[in-house]
């Protein structure tokens, strides 16, 4: 990507949040949805709500009050994503190959130590690629 596409991302990325913002109960609720977003897509080496947060400068606790304990409409939210997803999959032009889309969550390795600190699969995958087994 160019400097000047990069740049354009930042207004694209929260025309896109703001499309979630009626999911939720408070205004600040929202910002703090953003925030994680945001946080998500860095280039922070750890995507946990704690340096998530400190590179914010919103106050841990906070962001974890959000995660925890925020109202707000995960079905709406769902909806409209799948209606995002399959809206965006319509425009794109037809190819041979066609399209197809992959979810994968198990591309950031996982810090905790045992199965029970992280997902299993995704540690599992994750020990094994280093044990060679």
């Amino acid at each position: 990507m160019t400097e000047q596409e990069i740049v354009g991302v930042g207004p694209a990325f929260a025309r896109y949040l703001g499309g979630y913002r009626d999911v939720f109960r408070q205004d600040r609720t929202a910002a703090h949805f953003d925030t994680c977003c945001r946080g998500l897509l860095s280039d922070l080496p750890r995507k946990s709500i704690e340096p998530i947060a400190l590179a914010s400068g919103t106050t841990v606790r906070t962001l974890q009050l959000f995660v925890t304990t925020s109202a707000w409409s995960f079905d709406a939210a769902r909806i409209r994503l799948h209606r995002f997803v399959a809206d965006t999959l319509a425009d794109l032009p037809a190819d041979p190959v066609g399209t197809v889309g992959v979810i994968d969550e198990t591309s950031s390795r996982k810090w905790g130590i045992t199965p029970q600190a992280s997902s299993g699969s995704t540690w599992g995958a994750w020990a094994r690629s280093r044990t060679g087994s």
